[in-house]
């Protein structure tokens, strides 16, 4: 899996100087201004923990529908982050680092340059199977098909987690593992 990225000209360039995907350390982002992007657990999770550590916060959202959990995202409402709804990533400014964004309302068009020193991109992911599209296994998609034994089409070859489909595939992380313990019992 790789982070879902914005397609802005100089976004790789800044990547790891003020745009991150993912926060291993949050010391980090101390006393920065922060703008987080997305609508989703991630996004809302991040908002909370990061309070008592950058300097101000921002989240943008590309709708008035979130995604995350409503305790959270009512925690968040009531707290000093400034959430603005229909607005979405024009362009990230900065050469050796990030300065700045130009984020737009994606109703009205209007567009206004916030300062930043760091951007948190929580868009979600994109499944990449790589090599394994060459395995032979049958694919659905982006995913490997099973059937509810998690045996692929190639006999002794199993799979299970995020990356497989069958019939009645919840996508969820309890599955996943409930995908693998079914494989490992069941090809014994």
């Amino acid at each position: 899996f790789t982070p879902r990225k914005l397609d802005l000209a100089n976004i790789d360039d800044l990547d790891g100087k003020g745009v991150h995907y993912f926060v291993t350390d949050k010391g980090k982002l101390k006393d920065k201004k922060l703008l987080i992007v997305g609508g989703g657990d991630s996004a809302f999770d991040w908002a909370m923990n990061l309070q008592d550590v950058a300097g101000s916060i921002t989240l943008i959202h590309r709708s008035d529908s979130f995604r995350a959990h409503a305790d959270t995202i009512a925690q968040v409402m009531e707290s000093p982050v400034d959430i603005k709804t229909f607005h979405e990533v024009k362009a990230i400014h900065g050469d050796e680092k990030v300065q700045g964004v130009t984020i737009y309302d994606n109703k009205t068009m209007e567009e206004a340059h916030i300062e930043v020193d760091a951007i948190l991109l929580t868009l979600g992911f994109l499944a990449n199977l790589g090599p394994i599209k060459q395995w032979g296994l049958e694919l659905q998609g982006n995913y490997i098909k099973v059937n509810t034994k998690m045996e692929t089409n190639i006999p002794l070859v199993y799979a299970a987690g995020d990356g497989i489909i069958y019939e009645g595939k919840l996508p969820l992380i309890s599955t996943g593992f409930g995908d693998a313990a079914t494989a490992v019992n069941l090809s014994l």
